[in-house]
């Protein structure tokens, strides 16, 4: 069992996602909290698990391309988490923080080789 892979159908994640939204949408909107007594609370599961599904639908590879994680370094997901609980912590300092970040990315990102004339 340990070497065996699991397949997944990426096309019926992204229906399984869509269909959590509709529902979603559906409580939301048509049902009233006298006709089903935990709406609020069946609606916000529903939109939930539609986000996780359609963050994995846009996570998982497809027959034209390579997973969304394959190419990423493992540092990144490192500073991703720091990030993630830094802004938690100090809300306040995250527009700043992502100015400087988007500057320093501006400057520092990898530039195209130009080539010399031959001679």
């Amino acid at each position: 069992m340990s070497g065996e892979k699991i397949p997944i159908n990426r096309t019926m994640v992204g229906v399984i996602s869509l269909v959590c939204f509709l529902m979603a949408g559906y409580l939301y909107n048509f049902v009233t909290e006298e006709q089903f007594a935990q709406q609020e609370i069946a609606t916000g599961a529903f939109m939930r698990v539609g986000l996780l599904m359609f963050a994995f639908w846009l996570a998982l590879p497809g027959k034209n391309r390579q997973a969304a994680w394959a190419n990423v370094p493992p540092w990144f997901f490192a500073v991703l988490v720091l990030v993630i609980v830094g802004i938690a912590m100090r809300p306040k300092v995250a527009i700043p923080l992502i100015l400087v970040f988007a500057i320093l990315g501006f400057f520092l990102r990898p530039r195209s080789k130009k080539r010399s004339p031959r001679r």
